[in-house]
């Protein structure tokens, strides 16, 4: 009796020991190595192919950090060997290396590292637009986006391809995997009165597509497939793509979008922009805090949000002290936003989270400008999702409003999907 004892707890350990093992290895390989990745970045191509087929040629260069701009010792060694000029640089919303918060002030600038003039797109007319790109023999974009209507690295681009003044400049995108991929085409398209820099190229919230997928559309939609696009694509992408499995590095894209679980809070956090909190601009943790000094007791509404989460995200009761934005060296109260499933629903999150926010807080209010208008129109498209927030509107119930429209966007935009 005591041998079959024994035996039995021996076998249970065992059972126990290997359950642990088998554990730690699923959470081992649930993020891959760069190493093992089977993805070749757009840049091998445009490096090796590309450029030595532009030699004597003389481009305006768009990047950052998130593409070749992350190693400009390179580009200028590559670029003077392969005798191809840089005539100038085109800046985008957070500077060439990717560090300013603020806009720059100044239309045009000195670069230091490259020694040439940077065009802030921002601040250019777009009548002045085809002068500072006269005489370039092809535009390189390479930048990583999100996805996002309201993401401006996107409108700088419908702006460059609007205002390309002779037919024959080359278009030379280098495209990317973005976050949003998973989604598709969501959400809603923006009205005339809506739109500005942060919502300016013609898709819903979420475009469904890659950057380079982006500009083939727009191209074919709405330029006449005037514009000469070179889209050269990652090797080896496919559109479901598991982002850390397949060992993708994250480039970071602009300063409050440092690693991938804040660009994937972003999905959602970014339309509490239109709300008088901090979305955790200037702290540690950008798109993971949000709040304000009103947020008294977030306890209180977070077993409500957990529970409405349906196990995709979780939140937690946080302090932090902004270093700029909105409520800039106070202390705020407020929520921490872990997301669990990767492919969640921002739509819901962001809808439902804003409805509870609004129902709790008196001091809850959306967020105007001096005319009166309200942010969130302005990044989301429409006054929809305000209003329906405020008519207490479920989920569900905003959005039957706009599925048709996705639905026929989703369909419209078919032909050009590359991966």
């Amino acid at each position: 009796m005591r041998f079959k004892e024994r035996n039995k707890k021996i076998l249970t350990l065992l059972i126990f020991f290997l359950t642990i093992s088998s554990g730690s290895c699923v959470e081992a390989s649930s993020r891959s190595h760069i190493s093992k990745s089977k993805i070749i970045p757009a840049e091998v191509s445009f490096y090796e192919q590309v450029l030595p087929s532009l030699a004597g040629k003389s481009v305006v260069l768009v990047t950052n950090p998130s593409g070749i701009g992350r190693h400009p010792e390179k580009i200028l060694k590559e670029f003077k060997d392969k005798k191809v000029k840089i005539k100038h640089l085109i800046g985008l919303e957070h500077g060439f290396l990717g560090l300013e918060e603020d806009f720059s002030k100044s239309p045009v600038t000195m670069d230091e590292t490259f020694q040439l003039p940077i065009y802030h797109i921002y601040k250019v007319k777009n009548s002045e637009i085809p002068a500072i790109l006269k005489g370039a023999d092809a535009v390189v974009f390479d930048v990583v986006d999100m996805g996002m209507r309201c993401y401006t690295y996107l409108s700088v681009l419908k702006r460059l391809m609007d205002n390309l003044p002779d037919p024959n400049t080359k278009f030379i995108l280098l495209d990317h995997p973005n976050p949003a991929l998973y989604l598709g085409a969501r959400g809603e398209g923006i009205q005339k009165k809506f739109l500005n820099f942060a919502g300016e190229f013609p898709s819903l919230f979420f475009t469904g597509m890659t950057l380079g997928e982006a500009a083939a559309f727009y191209n074919g939609e709405y330029l006449g497939g005037k514009v000469k696009l070179d889209i050269i694509s990652p090797e080896n992408l496919k559109r479901g793509f598991d982002w850390d499995r397949e060992g993708i590095p994250w480039s970071t894209p602009s300063p409050n979008l440092p690693m991938l679980d804040s660009a994937r809070n972003y999905l959602g956090l970014v339309l509490l922009e239109g709300v008088n909190v901090s979305v955790g601009r200037g702290t540690q943790a950008p798109f993971v805090y949000f709040g304000a000094p009103w947020m008294n007791e977030p306890e209180e509404i977070i077993s409500e949000l957990n529970e409405d989460s349906k196990g995709d995200y979780y939140y937690q009761s946080v302090f932090f002290k902004p270093t700029f934005g909105p409520f800039k060296g106070e202390i705020c109260r407020g929520l921490r936003l872990t997301v669990v499933n990767r492919k969640y629903d921002p739509i819901r999150m962001a809808y439902n989270l804003t409805s509870i926010m609004k129902k709790k807080y008196k001091d809850f209010k959306w967020r105007q400008y001096a005319d009166g208008s309200h942010n969130i129109d302005f990044l989301w498209g429409t006054e929809k999702f305000r209003e329906s927030v405020d008519a207490g509107k479920t989920y569900e119930e905003f959005k039957a409003s706009y599925a048709e429209s996705e639905s026929s966007t989703n369909k419209l935009i078919q032909k050009y999907l590359i991966y």
